[in-house]
């Protein structure tokens, strides 16, 4: 942090600076001394106060202060927002303060969970019936691709020591804009959950239980849920899906916008995970980077994606064996089989 005032956009004073350096190191202090980001006693907590439709709700901040959210679009924010959504912040975005406004860190919404605020997405055009049929489309053209053999063969020959009892999916993504690149990749990587499950059942890993498959992702909307329904998944809210998760479950995870793999660390550890490659300690950037665009215009660019690898979770994955995927048409993006 002795760089801090290097790379800062705003103007700030010496007070000011001292005051964020302060923040980021106790910070960075209490999570190397072991403390979760994410522990299941606040995620418990947080699922029961939201079932019992309160108005407010209390979440413990990084030092277990109560700070209280209100669960109703508050007046500051209704000009564009309609609903609430649980925010989590890796330990990269807390200890890494943004240049153009680096004093959020003093905020006391800067904690690993709280309450914002967003506008739902409009619903899609498509009927069910159109989705449905596009989805059975791409689930047939996902079983002639390479990556669903390499998938089958990994996940039917790596060990496995622990019976899988269900699947937990996050941030697959809506599959009603029939138009959108993004949409038939989340066919697809929705089509591949049936696939795990079908292999797992096959090798015999499910101890004679059907896996049930549940999916996490604030974006579905109702013809996902049915759709979702009719394969034999089940949707979650947030943060049931998380609550799901112990050691009887493959995680499977795509580029989410949350830090899943941080969150399932501060868990239950699972049987298995299939989710974007942990990346070795040295390829981590260290700062934020300034971009010229052609335009002239001026933009920064983050150290770390929304699912950022960490210490916690290199040394989770060093109980596991691993195979990566090949995935040439870029439907899942860069994954790796983690089993143990």
């Amino acid at each position: 942090m002795s760089d801090l005032g290097k790379y800062l956009e705003a103007e700030l004073d010496n007070e000011t600076i001292a005051q964020i350096q302060a923040k980021v190191l106790h910070i960075t202090h209490q999570y190397n001394m072991g403390k979760a980001l994410f522990p299941r006693t606040l995620l418990e907590d947080l699922n029961r106060q939201i079932d019992q439709h309160c108005d407010e709700i209390q979440v413990p901040d990084f030092d277990d202060i109560p700070r209280t959210y209100s669960l109703k679009v508050p007046g500051w924010c209704a000009d564009f927002a309609n609903t609430y959504r649980i925010n989590y912040r890796s330990i990269h975005d807390l200890s890494t303060p943004t240049p153009v406004c680096p004093e959020l860190v003093l905020r006391n919404d800067h904690c690993p969970v709280s309450i914002g605020y967003t506008r739902t997405s409009a619903l899609t055009d498509s009927t069910l019936d159109e989705v449905h049929s596009a989805f059975l489309a791409k689930r047939h053209l996902w079983t002639t691709t390479s990556t669903y053999h390499d998938l089958v063969h990994h996940l039917s020959t790596l060990p496995l020591s622990t019976p899988i009892s269900k699947i937990v999916c996050f941030g697959l993504g809506p599959m009603g804009r029939l138009e959108s690149y993004h949409t038939a990749r989340a066919h697809v990587q929705h089509a591949a959950v049936e696939t795990m499950a079908a292999v797992l059942a096959a090798r015999g890993a499910t101890a004679g239980r059907k896996i049930e498959c549940f999916a996490q992702d604030p974006a579905y909307d109702a013809v996902d849920v049915e759709l979702l329904r009719r394969i034999g998944i089940v949707v979650l809210d947030d943060p049931k899906g998380f609550l799901e998760v112990d050691e009887e479950t493959l995680v499977f995870s795509v580029s989410p916008n949350v830090p899943v793999k941080q969150i399932v660390v501060d868990g239950r550890w699972p049987a298995a995970m299939v989710w974007n490659t942990v990346m070795p300690a040295e390829k981590d950037r260290k700062q934020w980077v300034k971009i010229m665009e052609k335009n002239g215009d001026e933009t920064w660019t983050s150290p770390f994606t929304t699912d950022p690898d960490s210490r916690r979770v290199r040394k989770m994955i060093m109980q596991y064996a691993q195979a990566q995927l090949h995935d040439p048409h870029e439907y899942l993006g860069d994954l790796t089989i983690y089993t143990k």
